[in-house]
């Protein structure tokens, strides 16, 4: 497959890296510009698409219908921009978890509702948690009953208090 040009408009920490990984998909030009068309606008129809990238509204249909079959496209979600509410507090937790734990505090960790993703990590942190609270107490709440136990080792919270820059299209 040939390397796909890949244009500004798709959001990415690192245009090299986005490269690279986009590189390692099975699509092609076609795929990347209904890619990058539904990055900007996920709510865009496939006659706008169409329109955009110069094809028909039944090749983005068909295209769109294969990349999710594939699973390269994994759903079409919405972003809340939490500077627009002053009762969002999002957070990472560094979580030390002993391997013969791991499970268990994966298990329920996952199943809380203000956890929004949760990474396994090559660091002495191994999961990374990432979550969002309504307010200050409910974060110490959730950390008093959820991160304090005797399954969880060591812990690193940092509170986030802007963003310089976000990759909404990856998924991690």
């Amino acid at each position: 497959m040939k390397s796909i040009i890949m244009e500004d408009s798709i959001k990415c920490w690192r245009k090299e890296t986005c490269q690279d990984i986009l590189n390692t998909l099975p699509i092609d030009e076609t795929d990347l510009k209904i890619i990058q068309t539904l990055s900007e606008n996920a709510r865009a129809s496939n006659v706008e698409i169409a329109e955009k990238i110069g094809v028909s509204e039944g090749t983005v249909r068909r295209r769109i219908n294969e990349m999710v079959n594939k699973g390269i496209i994994q759903g079409f979600i919405l972003l809340l921009d939490c500077k627009e509410s002053e009762k969002c507090i999002k957070v990472f937790i560094d979580l030390q978890v002993e391997q013969k734990n791991l499970q268990e505090v994966v298990n329920t960790l996952k199943e809380h509702e203000r956890v929004i993703a949760l990474y396994r990590t090559n660091h002495t942190y191994n999961i990374l948690c990432e979550a969002m609270f309504l307010s200050i107490i409910e974060l110490q709440q959730f950390i008093d009953t959820h991160i304090k136990t005797d399954k969880i080792k060591k812990t690193y919270t940092k509170i986030i208090t802007g963003s310089y820059k976000k990759c909404t299209w990856t998924g991690i």
